[in-house]
């Protein structure tokens, strides 16, 4: 089926609001409208407007980037140290990612295109690890709250299995992303295990794992009791027990639940 006249001029917005090169536009609207195959009268109103047109893409993508700045601070401070940051924002915008009409899907989009794209990681090998970590803050902080099971176990045990709050996120990178700030913005090249949760006052935290614990509350997620999951690791029992009632009272695991 042909494309109609108003998908070709849906198509053209699009194009002018995200695409990295708004120039053409700018200096010949009329011919910038019959390369996107518009109608005489579409391409005229564009171009009569220019300056309406230019502001309402300027609109846009300021609301666009903005979220991006908040949630990835050091990510931005790294890009823009370099020079790169608007030609990363310029490439994000242009893939047309960003498909959801909510501020909140903003960042996830970011880090779902520099995962697919590749976008730097030549350069700065850390950086989707960087950029999904800075992404995570905003994730744990905004995920909703639930009742709490009624079944739950306050102390660990041998034939249960842990149960990490909701909100909680169990998290292993190539790079030590949890070091990395404005003023130093490169992660050094070091295993992370990270477990990224809300305190019981809310607050965003972040706890430095050992392998063997990280590796202890995944296995724990997908149903193995604590016992056979401490033997097969070569973890001492009392040990991890001491440490997964501490993870309970900072409210990062909400209790324990049998096998």
């Amino acid at each position: 089926m042909p494309e109609s006249r108003l998908a070709r001029l849906q198509a053209a917005v699009l194009d002018l609001t995200l695409d990295a090169d708004g120039e053409a536009f700018h200096a010949d609207p009329a011919a910038w409208a019959q390369t996107r195959g518009l109608a005489h009268a579409d391409g005229r109103a564009l171009a009569d407007r220019r300056d309406r047109w230019g502001l309402y893409r300027d609109l846009v993508r300021t609301a666009l980037v903005e979220p991006l700045g908040d949630t990835f601070p050091i990510t931005q401070t790294l890009l823009e140290d370099a020079s790169a940051w608007p030609a990363c924002v310029d490439a994000f915008l242009a893939s047309r990612t960003v498909s959801s009409p909510y501020y909140r899907d903003v960042a996830p989009a970011f880090v779902a295109w520099l995962a697919d794209s590749h976008w730097g990681l030549e350069r700065w090998p850390f950086l989707l690890q960087l950029a999904h970590y800075e992404a995570v803050e905003l994730e744990v902080l905004r995920h909703p709250d639930a009742p709490r099971p009624a079944d739950l176990h306050a102390e660990p045990a041998c034939e249960r299995i842990a149960v990490l709050d909701p909100a909680a996120r169990n998290l292993a990178y190539g790079f030590a992303v949890q070091v990395a700030t404005v003023e130093a913005p490169e992660p050094p090249a070091a295993c992370a295990w990270l477990l990224c949760h809300r305190d019981p006052e809310g607050a965003f935290r972040v706890l430095e794992l050992t392998p063997h614990v990280s590796a202890l509350l995944a296995r724990s997620q997908e149903g193995q009791a604590l016992g056979p999951a401490l033997a097969e690791l070569g973890a001492d029992p009392d040990e991890a027990f001491t440490l997964l009632r501490d993870l309970r009272r900072r409210g990062a695991i909400q209790g324990f639940r049998p096998a």
